[in-house]
């Protein structure tokens, strides 16, 4: 009797053992990758927001007082937990207010033109609380939402416009589908503190309803090459963007807001970008948001 047909049936049965291996082995990659996409990319967020938080309280010059503008008392200084929320006022010294009755040489210490962050960005309806980065790099947004370089800053007019993750990474923006008109929106800068209120997307894009994919109680979605929606509509508003559904980034999801509190003519010093030029940066911008291989999310 020949050992050939043992022979062949234990190499099959060690062929089974190794693909059963391999795919154990797979699997484990994916489930990895995803626990790293939905927990770990949050801790990644969580932590860099939490270094951008000490940098913004340590950075408290020694002149500056802290008076608390309801009861006009001195107290200790801002808490650690709600950024720029309960901003300590100077109002010894008018001329040193910014709009939102904050100290400037404060706000100057605390979003330095040499820093990381932008802006604080606060929205009670959907208990969001984060720095802005400077930019929408890849890198940017993985450390929390980015401010579209070539849209003028927070508090001034024109259109302000800011992107966000919205299932990784902290996911920001994850409830921006949320907001309703009316819901506040304050964003607090270097130049001062400034609110918006989430605008009727009717009023928001009135005239570009064939460029609307579909309307929301607060929002609209819009395809991703849509950069008109960060464009000057000729007033003083706050865009939010986020990919569209979530885990997908098929479309884009866009709240605008329009500024309710005194607001800062465009400065000398700030150039705006060529039209066509901003059309390029954003399309390229917001591309950051669509490949899953940089480490984006939809």
């Amino acid at each position: 009797m020949t050992s050939e047909g043992p022979a062949r049936r234990r190499r099959a049965g060690r062929a089974f053992v190794a693909l059963g291996v391999g795919c154990g082995l797979a699997a484990l990659l994916v489930a990895g990758y995803a626990s790293w996409q939905l927990w770990g990319t949050d801790a990644y967020e969580a932590s860099a927001q939490a270094a951008l938080q000490e940098t913004y309280d340590a950075a408290v010059p020694a002149s500056s007082s802290s008076v608390d503008p309801d009861t006009d008392t001195e107290r200790a200084g801002p808490t650690t937990t709600t950024g720029p929320a309960t901003e300590p006022i100077a109002d010894e010294v008018d001329d040193k207010l910014l709009p939102g009755g904050v100290d400037a040489v404060l706000m100057a210490a605390r979003f330095p033109d040499s820093g990381e962050a932008l802006a604080f960005l606060e929205i009670p309806a959907i208990e969001l609380t984060r720095f802005v980065m400077r930019d929408v790099s890849v890198d940017a947004l993985r450390r929390g939402p980015g401010h579209y370089e070539g849209t003028v800053r927070p508090g001034f007019d024109g259109n302000s416009a800011i992107a966000g993750h919205r299932t990784t990474y902290g996911a920001p923006f994850g409830r921006v589908d949320e907001l309703e008109p009316g819901d506040q929106i304050v964003v607090s800068t270097k130049e001062g503190r400034f609110t918006y209120e989430v605008m009727e997307p009717a009023v928001a894009y009135a005239g570009y309803e064939d460029e609307i994919n579909d309307v929301g109680p607060g929002f609209v979605v819009v395809d991703p090459d849509d950069t008109w929606i960060v464009g000057d509509f000729g007033d003083s508003r706050l865009t939010l963007t986020s990919c569209h559904p979530e885990l997908t980034s098929r479309n884009r999801i866009v709240v605008t807001a329009q500024l309710v509190t005194d607001g800062l003519a465009l400065p000398n010093f700030f150039t705006m970008i060529d039209p066509t030029l901003l059309d390029e940066l954003v399309s390229e911008d917001l591309s950051v948001l669509d490949n899953p291989g940089t480490g984006a999310d939809s």
